[in-house]
């Protein structure tokens, strides 16, 4: 069954080897007379967009609206102790 079977592939490879390729078309991309793929020009993708101004606005918008939070006793506590004044935000 070896000896068959060893048979077999040899005449297959033989088979393949000497068939001629098909003709490439200047439609197929391999083809050397194939037209190049055009370039198109790459977007700034970092750029800003309508969206980005949008949602810039509205951030804009929020931190006016948005009331500074009141300081906590803890913290007056802590700007009285020696040594240990924060900086304002």
């Amino acid at each position: 069954m070896n000896r068959y079977s060893v048979l077999l592939i040899a005449f297959l490879f033989a088979g393949c080897a000497t068939a001629p390729p098909p003709p490439l078309t200047a439609d197929n991309p391999a083809s050397p007379s194939a037209p190049e793929a055009t370039i198109r020009p790459i977007r700034n993708a970092l750029g800003v967009d309508d969206l980005t101004t949008k949602t810039r606005q509205i951030f804009v918008q929020a931190a006016k609206e948005q009331p500074s939070p009141a300081p906590t006793p803890q913290q007056q506590q802590m700007d009285q102790m020696p040594g240990m004044n924060m900086p304002q935000e």
